[in-house]
């Protein structure tokens, strides 16, 4: 594996993410003030319909369009005739839907699903889903020049996004009084400025003509990983819609901040498997055998260890440092999403079926995933309240997890290290942990948690796992520095 281009992808991700995704963080006390709870558990609802639509639509074809690129990449002619033909059936499937979307037929479909029908169609649902059009071809171009290694490029549309998104919400919000429909308005503007911003160095690459067995090869390579993404957003919008069903949008608002507060995590996780997946392919092409990748991957579960504790026992002071006393509720909240957003880096694990070509065992790994996930947020949440969706959410995840490396293992012979993964997981969801991310805060319990995390440090991280986090630093410090 070429270590070097994946720190330099993982750098150049990491940067743009900390300023987008951590930046984010920084505009949620702004967003927190300008919106009420209420509003902000609608948002939170609707944010993952977005994704889940972006899903459908996008049919998983940026994963075949990620292996073609590998194929073709020296063959222009052919490389550009496979992006024109699976782009060509995504456009005629998106422009259909958006029509659909003006219906009456639309609106009474969305009215049906149990929560959604608390949320006003028009303008809500509408904005949702014409953002997730958008989003479908953004996420294409964004995976073609992470192919290319146009790290930059990415970066720069990332940072170009970001800073519209917020900036415009804010307007629509505070000067012009829009609340939800302002900040969905603000989001499709961002998008579609992103569209073009990538539109000259993505669509210049098409080629005529449109070609039957490309459109046939992007299906079959690109509806199963729509099964690897609905699992998390299904999940994700399961807990919401079934916390509006039994209670209400406030409840939902505490949850989706403390879920948001999962993204700052999410930065390092995103940007080392964006980085990694396509050296993956290349490195599978080789070798199968190269144990580093399984060996970067638990020295990189190490390090986001460190982080979950750390963000775990320090997040009560945290948000009453930042954020209004109206969202101290989402503390609670903390302790178990945290966790769960480190278990959910494994869905890295789907590309060994990917590259294997067997992507329908992730097909069954999903389904019951899904079904695990709503089950016990319908029969427990009744019961025990709020909490629940983010124990059922880590559970979850965790079989899903579990159950591919175990497939993993009997199928290509790939081995993980099980008992320091095992290890990991307990410093990370205990009794102990829960208790030190309770909202309660006082001096005798600042300084046990310094002491959990000194332990911890001295558990997980060795000599390796120490190197490694000093070189990211020392990276993004020189970064900064120029």
């Amino acid at each position: 594996m070429d270590r070097k281009n994946l720190l330099k992808g993982t750098l150049v991700y990491s940067l743009s993410n900390v300023i987008t995704k951590a930046g984010s963080i920084v505009f949620l006390p702004i967003m927190t003030r300008i919106l009420t709870v209420e509003e902000y558990g609608i948002i939170g609802t609707l944010a993952p319909v977005t994704t889940f639509l972006t899903v459908i639509l996008g049919l998983g074809i940026y994963n075949a369009q990620m292996k073609q690129y590998v194929v073709l990449k020296d063959d222009k002619k052919e490389l550009g005739s496979y992006l024109f033909s699976s782009n060509f059936l995504l456009i005629i499937i998106n422009a259909a839907f958006l029509l659909f979307l003006m219906t009456s037929v639309s609106e009474s479909v969305f009215s049906r699903i149990p929560g959604l029908d608390k949320i006003t169609y028009s303008p809500y649902v509408i904005l949702s889903a014409a953002i997730a059009t958008v989003n479908v071809f953004n996420i294409l171009a964004i995976r073609f020049f992470r192919m290319q290694k146009k790290y930059t490029q990415v970066a720069l549309g990332s940072l170009l996004s970001f800073f519209s998104n917020y900036m415009l919400a804010i307007f629509f919000i505070s000067r012009m009084k829009l609340g939800v429909t302002g900040y969905l308005a603000a989001n499709l503007a961002a998008v579609l400025l992103l569209f073009l911003y990538y539109a000259k160095g993505y669509f210049s690459n098409f080629r005529l003509p449109v070609r039957a067995r490309y459109i046939k090869y992007s299906l079959k390579n690109g509806i199963p990983l729509v099964f690897i993404e609905l699992t998390d957003q299904v999940v994700n919008l399961s807990d919401r819609l079934v916390l509006l069903m039994f209670l209400d949008f406030k409840i939902v608002g505490y949850y989706t901040l403390a879920y948001t507060g999962g993204r700052v995590l999410s930065v390092v996780t995103g940007s080392f498997i964006d980085s990694w997946t396509p050296e993956f392919y290349e490195i599978m092409c080789s070798d199968r055998e190269d144990k580093n990748v399984t060996g970067i991957l638990e020295e990189f579960i190490a390090i986001l260890t460190v982080v979950c504790v750390f963000a775990q026992i320090f997040s009560p002071e945290l948000i009453m440092m930042i954020f209004p006393a109206k969202f101290y509720n989402a503390i609670e909240f903390m302790p178990v999403i945290l966790p769960a957003v480190v278990i959910q880096a494994f869905y890295c694990l789907d590309y060994f079926f990917h590259f294997h070509e067997e992507s329908w065992y992730i097909i069954f790994l999903t389904l019951f995933c899904m079904i695990f996930n709503l089950v016990f947020n319908f029969l427990l949440i009744p019961v025990f309240g709020a909490l629940t969706a983010a124990w059922t959410t880590l559970v979850a995840f965790l079989l899903r997890a579990v159950l591919e490396m175990i497939l993993i293992r009997k199928k290509y012979n790939v081995r993980f290290n099980y008992k320091k993964l095992i290890l990991y997981l307990i410093i990370m969801v205990n009794p102990v942990i829960i208790y030190l991310g309770s909202a309660d805060i006082s001096l005798v319990k600042f300084l046990i948690k310094l002491g959990y995390l000194l332990v911890v440090l001295k558990l997980v991280v060795n000599r390796r796992v120490y190197s490694k986090i000093l070189n990211i630093l020392n990276k993004i410090r020189r970064k900064f520095q120029r």
